[in-house]
């Protein structure tokens, strides 16, 4: 688990809601640990749990990437209002 800047947190997200991402899952969390964001690709289909503010899953097709990223970054802003650091956990292929 590493903190980084909340703008390099942006661009990973955006680069997960594609079916050649190398990330499978991608978890991020506040300082305070309180609330996290986490992000699956299988290859077809994207699983989004939010935890904190809201809690649910959610999943969205692949083959709408717009979807899938405006779907993200919504759920970011919201769990990830005023942060400028977040930790984050990434599995690999």
């Amino acid at each position: 688990m590493r903190l980084i800047p909340v703008k390099q947190a942006t661009t990973l997200l955006k680069r997960i809601c594609n079916d050649k991402s190398k990330y499978r899952e991608i978890k991020l969390l506040t300082a305070k640990k309180d609330r996290s964001i986490t992000v699956k690709n299988n290859g077809t289909e994207l699983t989004l749990i939010e935890n904190g503010y809201l809690h649910f899953s959610k999943n969205y097709s692949l083959k709408e990437i717009s979807t899938c990223r405006h779907a993200v970054q919504a759920a970011f802003r919201k769990e990830f209002p005023r942060s400028n650091r977040a930790y984050l956990m990434t599995v690999l292929e």
